[in-house]
């Protein structure tokens, strides 16, 4: 059975997987490329002549066979695979929707967003939460390249301690931590009550920073005190 591999940063963790499932990948299909997403893709292409895809600004780290940029959608057998462009933690990042999924690489977290501190611009990933975010089914379930949430919700609550769905996201993702699990993954919908990067532009927001001395104009100014924040709390 053919298969794609998202973000392989260890080619012999790949091969498990791949053995483990039964699965043929022929195409690697890269969010952004850092090397905690993208180390494994040249072996693997060499090792199985998989296609490697991804948005050409980040081509330096995994050189794409095939150009994201610019499409709305990815044919990969009988897979479809949505584009969205999301510069902003790297200049070529990109998230995939596929079957009620939303791929978001390091641009969203559950509880937080991406830092822009190796190659990204904050001003550009401010613009891709105020333009492309909103734009998605907010019925999309949510997988991130990383499970920050333990990490990210408390900073969350922080900026708005009256938060309930981020103090029910919090308990519920402790209480799978616990039990060995990993946390559901939210949907969009959920998540935009619980992240305050989704709603940079709301009053509530705004009030927040107010309450810290930040006086800001607009979602722009408002995401980038807020991932200034994140980055020093």
């Amino acid at each position: 059975m053919d298969a794609v591999l998202v973000d392989p940063a260890d080619a012999d963790a790949a091969l498990a997987v791949a053995r483990e499932r039964g699965v043929r990948p022929r195409w690697i299909l890269h969010t952004h490329g850092h090397h905690d997403h993208s180390g494994g893709s040249a072996r693997l292409r060499d090792e199985l002549g998989a296609e490697v895809i991804g948005h050409g600004a980040d081509a330096g780290w995994f050189a794409p066979d095939r150009e994201a940029a610019g499409l709305d959608q990815l044919a990969l057998g009988r897979l479809k695979v949505r584009v969205h462009p999301a510069p902003g933690h790297t200049p070529g990042s990109v998230l995939y929707e596929w079957d009620g999924r939303l791929l978001t690489g390091d641009t969203l977290f559950w509880g937080g967003c991406g830092n822009c501190r190796h190659g990204g611009d904050v001003g550009r990933m401010a613009e891709t939460f105020a333009t492309v975010l909103p734009g998605l089914d907010p019925a999309l379930e949510i997988h991130p390249g990383h499970d920050y949430a333990e990490a990210n919700l408390p900073f969350d609550l922080d900026i708005e301690p009256g938060n309930r769905s981020a103090a029910a996201r919090l308990a519920a993702v402790r209480a799978s931590k616990a039990a060995g699990r990993e946390p559901e993954p939210n949907i969009l919908a959920e998540e935009r009550a619980v992240n305050p990067f989704l709603r940079a532009g709301s009053a509530p927001v705004g009030e927040a920073l107010l309450r810290r001395g930040i006086r800001v104009v607009g979602a722009r100014e408002a995401f980038m005190a807020l991932r200034g924040l994140r980055d020093r709390y």
